[in-house]
């Protein structure tokens, strides 16, 4: 009787731990999804998609670049009776390398690109700055060997689209990023050196030239080949620099570089006509040109005609330039100088606007400063004074 008793006994605890070991396994399968939903390893996102966990779009290279400071002001006031801000990067406020080499304002103009470069002119930094909360972060396109992270390439920012969320940037290739979820797409095919580009204003065309600067490459938004036109023979450059749509989408303007140096390009301006590819010059002969910028209505475009190109240190040394601004009727090719600065130099021209005025940077007290100019070349006005703004570049806003 007890051999039975102890026998019902072990049969028992069997069956207790056979269903304790049962119960534990289904609560496992249970808990499992959860725990791997919350596991800081493991992402439920695409691998393509980079979502920082800092309060940035894009992974930030570690340590993180000093954000520059954007400064709106003073007023600028036109002719026409409308009045705009002006748009400057101080230079006591930005304590990290380089100087700065572009400034472009979203068209909502909520936010600013800066982008800064080092002395020989390589862009190494972009950053998107809040120009309400003066706060910003950086963005730039990745190396492909992200075993580390993302750390970002030497990286060119080519343009807002019209939503005002996504950019186009450039380094070796073309990429499109949106700074609001960090995504980002590669646009060009492997092979390729980008060397500039430019979005449409419409914002789904992007014209792009390539390293041997034979062609011009369009194309949309998806990467998709649009068109290809061949350089003029012979070539008026080494290649077309400096890519601006017209207000229309109509016509691009470029510059065939003839000096290839770093931080601009000069050479003739050429316009070309997007619906029949037909190109033709607008600068005369012998002339370098820079800085090209269509009018709001698009029937003009203003230039930088450089005087000094025998003196390269004019090339950094913004005190040594010696340049005016000229303005060509793009129908009749009719072209007339806008400022007679007197072996001074001016440089980044940007219209207001309402296209009745031009906001430039120029060194005609030794020193680089903003000035305004009426469209017509009446009312030259001093803006800013012994500024020390970074003098590179400058915007307009409303």
């Amino acid at each position: 009787m007890n051999r039975y008793l102890k026998t019902v006994r072990s049969l028992l605890g069997l069956l207790v731990l056979i269903a304790l070991t049962l119960g534990l396994a289904t609560l496992l399968r249970v808990a499992a999804p959860a725990m791997l939903g919350q596991s800081p390893v493991a992402s439920p996102t695409p691998s393509t998609v980079m979502r920082s966990p800092l309060p940035t779009p894009t992974p930030v290279p570690m340590p993180p670049r000093s954000v520059p400071a954007v400064r709106v002001e003073p007023v600028v006031r036109t002719a026409m009776g409308n009045t705009y801000r002006l748009v400057t990067v101080p230079r006591e406020t930005f304590k990290g390398p380089g100087e700065l080499c572009n400034l472009q304002v979203s068209p909502d103009g909520r936010c600013a690109a800066v982008s800064i470069c080092a002395t020989e002119g390589v862009i190494f930094d972009v950053f998107i700055v809040d120009l309400a909360q003066g706060t910003g972060f950086q963005i730039g396109i990745c190396h492909p060997d992200r075993t580390q992270g993302c750390r970002f390439k030497e990286t060119w920012f080519r343009g807002w689209f019209p939503d005002s969320r996504r950019v186009l940037l450039m380094s070796d290739w073309l990429e499109i990023l949106n700074i609001e979820t960090g995504e980002s797409r590669r646009i060009t095919p492997e092979g390729e050196t980008v060397t500039d580009a430019a979005v449409s204003p419409d914002g789904k065309t992007i014209v792009y030239t390539i390293i041997q600067g034979d062609q011009l490459i369009l194309m949309d938004t998806t990467g998709r080949l649009l068109h290809k036109v061949s350089a003029p023979s012979p070539k008026p450059g080494a290649r077309p620099e400096g890519i601006i749509w017209s207000p229309d989408g109509r016509f691009i303007a470029y510059i065939w570089d003839q000096t290839v140096i770093q931080f601009n390009s000069f050479g003739p301006l050429w316009v070309m006509d997007i619906q029949t590819g037909e190109q033709w010059p607008l600068s005369p002969e012998g002339v370098f040109d820079s800085f090209s910028t269509w009018s709001p209505q698009g029937d003009q475009i203003l230039v930088v005609r450089r005087e000094n190109m025998e003196d390269r240190s004019a090339d950094f040394d913004l005190n040594r330039l010696v340049s005016n601004l000229w303005v060509v009727e793009v129908s009749s090719q009719n072209w007339r100088q806008l400022t007679s600065l007197k072996r001074r130099g001016a440089w980044s021209p940007v219209w207001t606007p309402d296209g009745s005025a031009v906001v430039f940077m120029a060194n005609l007290n030794g020193q680089p400063d903003a000035w305004v100019i009426n469209a017509d070349g009446s009312g030259l006005v001093q803006l800013t004074f012994n500024s020390l703004m970074m003098p590179r570049s400058v915007d307009v806003m409303r």
